[in-house]
Parts: C-alpha cells; sequence; structure tokens
C-alpha cells in the first residue's frame, strides 16, 4: 500500500530554511503575472523557458506575461563582472538600483557587453522579463570575470528575503501536490476539475499499488497492522487509518490474503554470505542512503524510510521479485528498478529478511466480511482490487468540501472522516490551495514539475545539488561494516566498479544533458552505463523520467534540443581527431575511451566516453566545461587546458585559439554519432 514521506512533499519550491541570521533562503524569488493576475515562486537560476502556447505557472492562464526577478548576489571581495542575457522577449536588468541590461530579442540573442563592479556582500539584482506569447520565451543570466568564463549565475549565488506573497503562494503549491498525494479526488468528485487525458498536472494521474495478488505479497498480520495504523509502522505514510478495529483490520487482512497464494522458497534460511553480499548492495547501491539499515532502531537524523517492518511484511518470496520490478503493481512508485539480476535480489533480500527484526502478530480475521468491509470503506477508489468496484461514498464533492472548511479529513480530529494525521502546516496548505479555482490541476510547468519529483524521487539522497552534501555522503560511516562483511573477491578484476558515494552532481544536469538522452537515462533505458567505474547504479524511475528532464532544461532557460549542426567542416574534423591524440594534442584517451577503444592510462581519474559526447551532451555546455572545469564540478579530476580562457598550449593549431580548438573537437565527437 502506498506511502511516503512527508518530509518531502514541502520541499518542493526550494523554499528551503531561512537562515536564522539573516532570514535569506537560498534561489531568486520571481513573481509572474499575466491576465491582471499574480503568482510568485523560488527559482533556482535567473533563468526561464516557456514554449508558447504553455503557461508560465500553473496558477495563470496562457498568453502574455512579465517576470519579475529578485535576489542578491553575495560577493566575497569588490570586483568587476561582465554581465550578459541570452533572450527572447524582452528584459531589463538592474543590480543594487542601477540599471545595466535592457535587450530583447525574438530569437536566442547575446548582450554581453555590460562591465559592472559588484561591492562586497550582497548585491541586490532585479531583473524585468516580458513575453507577448507570441514565441517562445527565453532568458538566461550570465557574469563572467578575470577569473572566470562567461557561465550562468549558479544556484549557490543567489540568496533572497522570501516576501509575504511567496510565503502565500508556496503554501498553495504544498497544497496542490498534497491533494495528489493523498489522492483526494478519489473520493471527492472533481467534477471536470481533473483532466482525464493526462494533461495537466502529471501527478493527478497517479494511483495507489494495485493489490492483486496481495496474499502472495504480504502477510496477514502486517496488512492488518498496517490497516489499522499505518503510521506506527512507516512514519508520513499517505494511507490513512480507516477507524477499522482490530477485529475489522484482520477481517480485511483475511479478504486480501486469498488473492494470490504465496510462492514457496527453495531455501527458508539463505546461507550468511548471500546475506552479507546483501549488505554490501545495500550500502554500495546507495539503498542506505534513502533507509535505514533493517537492524538501525536510533532516532534517524536524516529523517531516512525505516526498514524493519520488510521481514514482517512481505512473502519471503515477493521481496526479490518487488526488488527486482518495484514498479510492477504501482506505476508511481517511489522504489526504483535497479534492474538486479537474480542473484542480487536474492542476496539483497536475504539481508534484509536476515536483519529486519518487526514482528505482527498472526491476523486471524474472517474474509467474508473482510471483502465487506474493503467495498464499504472505499479502499477501491484508490487502489484496483480485484473483484472490488469503486464505491459511492458519501463523501462531498470538492466543491462542497471548499465550502465546509476545515471539516472531514481537514479538521484536527478528523472526526469519522480517514485519519491522515495532517500536520497544521499541511491542513494550511490544503486549505490555501482548495481556495483556489483548481484550474491549476488542468495546468502544469516542467520545470516546477521536475522540482516536486527531484523532492518527491529523493534524488538528492544520492546526489549533491546547489553546494549541498548527499545524504549517502552524509552516512558513509554507517558503510563501512556492510561493506567488510561482503566477501571480496578472491581474484578481482582489473577495472571492476570501485565502491563509494562519488556520483555527478545534480547542480547543472539541465545545462549540461540533451533531454531525450536524460529523460531515457532516468527511466534507466539508456543502453550503456556513463561511468561504469561507479559501484553505483542510476535506477529507472519510470513515469516521470521524462517530465523531470524536460523541467530541468527548462530551469536552465534552455529549450528541449540545441539548433541544429551545421554541415562539418573536413579541416576541422581532422584537427578535432589530432586535438584528442596524443600526437599534438591534449591526450584525450588517456582516461576516456573513445567508442571501441579503450583508454590508455586510467589510474585513479577515469572519464566518459567520448563516442557518446553528441548524444549526452549540449554544446554550449561542452565548451564551457573545457574552459574552466573546476568552475563545473571543483571536485573533477579533469585538467584545465585553458589557463588565461582565450588561448591554450598548444599554438601551431587554430592559432592556440581556446574556443576554435574545442569546437573542432566538438565537431569531430559530433561525427562519430
Amino acid at each position: 500500500m502506498r506511502c511516503l514521506l512527508f518530509a518531502t512533499l514541502f520541499a518542493i519550491l526550494l523554499l528551503h530554511v531561512a537562515d536564522a541570521a539573516t532570514g535569506k533562503t537560498a534561489g531568486i524569488s520571481v513573481t509572474f503575472t499575466a491576465a491582471g493576475k499574480s503568482d510568485t515562486r523560488t527559482a533556482r537560476l535567473c533563468a526561464l523557458y516557456v514554449p508558447k502556447g504553455a503557461p508560465a505557472t500553473p496558477f495563470l492562464p496562457v498568453g502574455p506575461f512579465t517576470a519579475k526577478m529578485e535576489g542578491d548576489v553575495d560577493s566575497p571581495l569588490r570586483g568587476d563582472y561582465t554581465f550578459s542575457v541570452e533572450v527572447r522577449g524582452q528584459v531589463k536588468v538592474s543590480v543594487n538600483g542601477q540599471q545595466i541590461l535592457d535587450a530583447a530579442g525574438a530569437a536566442a540573442a547575446q548582450y554581453a557587453d555590460k562591465q559592472v563592479q559588484l561591492q562586497k556582500g550582497a548585491n541586490h539584482f532585479t531583473v524585468e522579463f516580458a513575453s507577448d506569447g507570441e514565441d517562445d520565451a527565453q532568458l538566461q543570466l550570465h557574469w563572467a570575470s578575470k577569473e572566470f568564463p562567461r557561465e550562468p549565475v549558479p544556484p549557490t549565488s543567489w540568496t533572497h528575503t522570501p516576501a509575504p506573497n511567496e510565503i502565500s503562494d508556496s503554501k498553495k503549491r504544498e497544497g496542490r501536490m498534497l491533494f495528489t498525494e493523498l489522492h483526494c479526488a478519489a473520493c471527492h468528485d472533481s467534477g471536470a476539475l481533473i483532466s482525464k487525458d493526462g494533461s495537466g498536472m502529471m501527478e493527478t494521474m497517479m494511483t495507489a499499488p494495485d493489490l492483486a495478488d496481495a496474499g502472495a505479497r504480504f502477510r496477514p498480520g502486517w496488512i492488518a497492522a498496517w490497516v489499522e495504523n499505518p503510521r506506527a509502522i512507516r512514519p508520513g505514510a499517505t494511507m490513512p487509518a480507516l477507524h477499522a478495529t482490530k477485529e475489522q483490520s484482520a477481517d480485511i487482512a483475511a479478504f486480501l490474503a486469498t488473492l494470490g497464494k504465496p510462492a514457496k522458497v527453495s531455501v527458508e534460511k539463505p546461507a550468511t554470505e548471500v546475506a552479507d553480499a546483501g549488505g554490501g548492495l545495500f550500502a554500495n547501491l546507495g539503498c542506505i542512503a534513502c533507509h535505514t539499515p533493517p537492524g538501525f532502531s536510533a532516532k534517524d537524523e536524516h529523517t531516512r524510510i525505516p526498514l524493519a517492518h520488510v521481514a514482517g511484511k512481505f512473502q519471503p518470496a515477493a521481496l526479490g521479485e518487488f526488488l527486482k520490478n518495484p514498479m510492477t503493481h504501482n506505476a508511481w512508485t517511489r522504489m526504483p528498478n535497479f534492474r538486479l539480476n537474480d542473484a542480487e535480489a536474492a542476496q539483497l533480500s536475504a539481508y534484509l529478511l536476515a536483519t529486519a527484526k518487526a514482528e505482527y502478530p498472526a491476523a486471524t480475521g474472517d474474509a467474508t466480511r473482510g471483502k465487506a468491509l474493503v467495498a464499504s470503506l472505499g479502499c477501491a477508489n484508490c487502489h484496483a482490487i480485484p473483484g472490488i468496484e469503486k464505491s459511492t461514498l458519501a463523501a462531498p464533492a470538492l466543491t462542497a468540501v471548499i465550502k465546509a472548511g476545515a471539516k472531514g479529513c481537514l479538521a484536527e480530529s478528523e472526526d469519522k472522516a480517514p485519519r491522515f494525521a495532517l500536520s497544521p502546516q499541511q491542513r494550511e496548505g490544503l486549505t490555501a490551495f482548495l481556495a483556489t479555482d483548481l484550474a491549476s490541476l488542468k495546468r502544469d510547468v516542467p520545470a516546477e514539475f521536475a522540482e516536486r519529483q527531484i523532492a518527491r524521487m529523493n534524488c538528492t539522497a544520492c546526489h549533491p545539488r546547489d553546494g549541498q552534501q548527499s545524504t549517502w555522503q552524509k552516512v558513509e560511516d554507517e558503510m563501512g561494516a556492510l561493506q567488510s562483511a561482503a566477501q571480496r573477491p578472491t581474484d578481482p578484476v582489473e577495472g571492476a566498479p570501485v565502491a563509494g558515494t562519488v556520483v555527478p552532481h545534480l547542480t547543472w544536469f539541465g545545462e549540461k544533458l540533451l533531454p531525450g538522452w536524460m529523460g531515457s537515462f532516468i527511466a534507466g533505458a539508456a543502453p550503456y552505463k556513463p561511468r561504469p567505474w561507479i559501484i553505483a547504479r542510476m535506477p529507472g524511475f519510470g513515469g516521470p523520467a521524462m517530465g523531470i528532464a524536460v523541467g530541468l532544461a527548462q530551469q536552465h532557460g534552455l529549450p528541449l534540443s540545441d539548433a541544429p549542426e551545421p554541415a562539418p567542416d573536413k579541416e576541422k574534423l581532422a584537427l578535432g581527431e589530432k586535438l584528442t591524440g596524443s600526437d599534438g594534442g591534449f591526450n584525450c584517451m588517456t582516461c576516456h575511451a573513445l567508442k571501441e577503444q579503450a583508454a590508455t592510462a586510467v589510474f585513479e581519474a577515469p572519464g566518459v566516453n567520448l563516442g557518446n559526447t553528441a548524444e549526452r551532451v549540449r554544446k554550449a555546455w561542452f565548451h564551457r566545461w573545457l574552459l574552466a572545469p573546476l568552475r563545473v564540478d571543483a571536485e573533477t579530476k579533469m585538467p584545465k587546458f585553458s589557463e588565461d580562457g582565450v588561448t591554450t598550449q598548444i599554438t601551431d593549431v587554430l592559432g592556440g585559439k581556446a574556443a576554435d580548438q574545442f569546437e573542432a573537437i566538438w565537431q569531430y565527437l559530433h561525427s562519430l554519432n
């Protein structure tokens, strides 16, 4: 049955916890105005991309709009910077009250002609953008200095003090997401407020897990305990408590136990080394970043999902099948698909079953009474259950809920309504959302969808982002015992993946990766692993994958694809091939493979296969990366080839000009695809 950590539901806006000393939060405040209405949210970057015919925010209609962005850039010292914009629309940029740029563009246009001195400390930026709605709207703010080349002003540079309208608008966004997470429309008739074709807010299509074969998957004792009080098993569960007595819970469990029979397991108790190997997988695959180990009993400061219940929940054979494909019975599950083979699934399930200590007393109930209860309680409104139709509950329509106010599910006592154990903040958010016209359920913005799903899928459990460590990095001290208990190969293979938590930073993915490839990779459908030397593997997240990829690109002010490449210059192709090599070039193949050609001397700093560059990477990011890799990733081993940002040490090719040399390499690599 479906459950989530409520904590993730309220990180969706990047409205971070305020700094106690300054009251500031990360990001930049953006107020959109259209058709006489305004809506404010936080953005990570001073950038936006709104395709023609799409809304600027879910709470505003399609058409002409303005966006006013305000935030502070903190400069450690006084210094000179050159600012530029890339814009489709009209934009004015002011710093500390002085206008520095006034530009307009019908197509992507560069304006890089204004040098500004930033004072030490906070420098206030105001960016006023307008779109007539007749074309795609696009904006990116860049800066450069004598220390670094042109780049987007990074998320770590922006802070702002949230205004009252931003705080109130964040509440309605929290309520909007909670409305879908709790499946409010499953019981409360929404009329025509929700699109039936999947358009609009994608999360309105989320369903709870189907309960087909529930008896083959779950132990009756756990089902009864879960129905009686889900949050006693898993804090933050979105499954409500249904006011069921112990006897009624046992009856429901008895009915669900009739839906399928548990498969027999060949070995009742796997060997210790199998469970130990599973513990190693639990650490090395990053499971430990989202979940506490099953034997963990202390309070977890990282709010990870506990697993003490898994042995009492799953039938022995069912746990391994779930781990191999978590989406079989729930397309919107937060648990991703790691594409485990049979041996890995057996090892991981052996570890979980051996170390999860929570037990649930056997439930003895009446299946006939249980079936009637399941039908009358409206369980089939959220769950697909064989033999049970959706019920026509007496729950009021949404329009009536809005008029009724804090009653039913929204009441503090929740009376006889399902008990969601809502916090005051959650009730406030739902109330704020229900006070809107709910038209936002039929509209959505990929940039906001990506942010919601990054929070919901807990991407920062594994990936560092915007200067913040991942949870995985923070729990490295817990991994040692699990890794050391797992038997190591007696004859290790050279080049085998190395254990550790080094995974790419999420900060620049929207600027770096082409959405088509990124969506495939997030979905788990990419045909290769870009970083085979990392023992971790990127799992598949299914349905939300492409929406996340498109949203990340639009957060960076970028469309779905780059402009088509011109016909290749044969001379540059040849020079590009030379520049990647060791004879008069940058010797890229020391660390990087190139298609089937292996790297020559990787040692401790392997690189991705350059043969995949054109299908993965955007051209502008490629150039920025080669000019100043440490500006993109401070931990990279990638060397800097241009100390001054203009020339390289290879002076006999293209006059030593870095931009021309890197363009030649790009054209060569692009020709390989």
